[in-house]
């Protein structure tokens, strides 16, 4: 279980994979031992990834001061050179993505090609919800914020469906309060996420980079990712017929990401 210090706090992290480098960043509450992970992806197939537990998750160091998402692009970029990669690939989801965006801009000599999923700018591109506000939401509101498709009939006509995802969310959330550490951990993750703002610095960005984001994500709309693409110099966008996260199901997606980075 290798670990390293960055900015005074001990990271858990892991490298798997071969070929080109690739540095992948979580998105919000989650850490390595999320079954969602990119180690249960095709990409360690086709790249040497280094993934890791942010900050106040997993098996890293929760410390008690609040952080920004700069001060995780810099986490990232620092465990990346302590293990001597000088430049990678970068691929960030949802919060991720914004770890990713401040990676991008504030270490660009060590981003090769950039690939920004299911996430926004911040500022004047936030997403429709708060992270904050998530927790107030009913189960059937969550469910249609994650995909548009599973509006109000569709609850109505997928009861277990809707109690399952509400349990899973249920136990997700109840796993990041089980600690003090955890807790704060992502209690800062949340104030970070709703604190981020790149918006007005995208045009700054000059890795390669592909967004793209789900048609149906109530979260972070079409509008608000195809408005983030269009600020970074050449950036490539598409649009999923998926919602937030279902997108990591389909292997064409994860093709579409192998193509661009390898390309």
């Amino acid at each position: 279980m290798p670990f390293t210090k960055v900015n005074d706090i001990k990271l858990h992290y892991e490298v798997r994979g071969s070929g080109p480098r690739l540095l992948f960043i979580h998105g919000i509450g989650s850490d390595m031992k999320h079954p969602v992970g990119i180690f249960n992806s095709p990409i360690p197939h086709h790249f040497t990834v280094l993934a890791f537990d942010p900050r106040g998750l997993g098996e890293s160091d929760s410390p008690e001061a609040p952080c920004t998402i700069a001060d995780m692009a810099d986490d990232a970029a620092g465990l990346a050179r302590s293990i001597g990669w000088d430049k990678y690939h970068v691929l960030g989801t949802s919060m991720g993505g914004m770890v990713a965006q401040e990676l991008a801009l504030r270490h660009p000599e060590a981003v090769d090609k950039l690939v920004l999923a299911a996430t926004n700018a911040g500022g004047e591109n936030a997403g429709v919800v708060e992270w904050s506000a998530v927790d107030g939401l009913s189960a059937a509101e969550r469910i249609r914020v994650s995909d548009t498709r599973m509006d109000e009939t569709w609850a109505a006509a997928n009861p277990e469906q809707l109690a399952a995802a509400d349990q899973g969310y249920k136990a997700f959330i109840a796993g990041l309060r089980s600690t003090p550490e955890s807790s704060r951990g992502y209690d800062y993750q949340v104030n970070a996420a709703s604190n981020h703002n790149t918006y007005d610095r995208l045009g700054q960005i000059t890795a390669p980079t592909l967004v793209y984001g789900g048609r149906y994500d109530g979260s972070c709309t079409p509008e608000v990712t195809k408005a983030m693409a269009e600020r970074i110099p050449n950036a490539r966008y598409e649009l999923l017929e998926h919602g937030h996260g279902s997108w990591y199901f389909d292997p064409t997606v994860w093709q579409m990401i192998i193509d661009f980075l390898n390309s």
